[in-house]
């Protein structure tokens, strides 16, 4: 089951994410650098995508990703996370399942 499914070719629309501690508290993002990942679930090490995350209410663990044109580019399963970065540290999210959709 994906958590996440999108059509192909689609763009400009945002991508919401709250992230959350282990424990299910918010993960305050203040200071940190958001990247989003995507990849296929099948064992490539390329990516598909990836692109930086805004927050927007940092206090709140809250940030966005616009998708941008080409983004979707592929139909599949794949897999997300967001890499928080900031001097010293680097940690990422839990794996999201994003199902790109073929459009008719």
């Amino acid at each position: 089951m994906a958590d996440i499914t999108v059509k192909k070719g689609d763009f400009g629309f945002y991508l919401n994410f709250t992230v959350l501690n282990d424990d299910n508290t918010v993960f305050v993002l203040t200071g940190y650098t958001i990247t989003i990942k995507v990849w296929p679930e099948a064992p490539i090490e390329v990516p598909l995508f990836t692109g930086v995350c805004v927050p927007v209410i940092a206090a709140n663990g809250t940030c966005r990703y616009q998708l941008a044109a080409g983004d979707l580019s592929q139909s599949g399963a794949y897999k997300l996370e967001l890499e928080l970065t900031k001097l010293g540290v680097e940690i990422s999210t839990r794996s999201y399942n994003l199902t790109i959709v073929g459009s008719p």
